[in-house]
């Protein structure tokens, strides 16, 4: 009797081997041969998900995306306050852990190949919207005014950037010690901006997260 075959599965498998590629060799690795025998397959196998290349490397730099959003509104759900709801953000938004490292690195591979790449770009355009707005849904509740939630949410993202860029490129020798003092920043910057600019009775009161979770995509 013929195995019955999971689509949704074989495909997922065809994106990680396609991040594996991307971590280690970088994205000019990622040809479809490449990836193929990553996942075990032939070419063939390959393109009957993927029609080209472009095609596998939108889905594996959206799937990235959606990974890191799924830890998230775990991280969201578990949370019982604003300001810890933020921090668990943070936390699960730059590279702690292998996965993370891995996610990281795949980003900056798009990145680089996005500026000649009209359709990366706009995937990548999109994306980063998705993350400004959850973290302006995730300051709001935390500052005065959305003028303030803009800003401060800006400057967050621009910390996580920083950092998470920062761990990437870290030589393992030194990269627990850098994980440890990017935590002692991103914990400085929400204590920072509870205390500054905190709305009084709000920073620390359990809340209802569901409507910070339906937007961490």
């Amino acid at each position: 009797m013929p195995r019955v075959v999971d689509h949704e599965e074989r495909r997922a498998g065809f994106v990680t081997a396609s991040w594996d590629v991307i971590a280690e060799e970088g994205l000019g690795a990622a040809t479809l041969r490449r990836v193929a025998s990553a996942a075990g397959v032939t070419t063939g196998a390959l393109t009957h998900y993927f029609c080209d290349r472009e095609a596998l490397l939108v889905e594996a730099l959206r799937a990235a995306h959606f990974a890191a959003g799924a830890r998230m509104r775990r991280a969201v759900a578990a949370a019982r306050s604003d300001r810890a709801r933020l921090s668990a953000v943070l936390e699960e938004a730059l590279p702690f852990d292998a996965a993370r490292l891995r996610e990281w690195r795949v980003w900056l591979a798009f990145w680089g190949e996005a500026v000649g790449n009209p359709r990366l770009r706009r995937e990548n355009e999109e994306r980063v919207a998705e993350w400004r707005d959850l973290l302006e849904a995730l300051v709001a509740p935390l500052v005065a005014g959305a003028a303030t939630s803009g800003a401060a949410s800006a400057e967050l993202l621009s910390l996580v950037d920083g950092l998470g860029l920062r761990l990437a490129l870290a030589p393992r020798a030194t990269l627990a010690r850098e994980q440890a003092a990017a935590r002692s920043v991103i914990d400085r910057a929400v204590m920072r901006l509870s205390r500054l600019e905190a709305v009084p009775g709000r920073a620390d009161e359990p809340e209802s997260s569901e409507h910070i979770a339906g937007d961490a995509k």
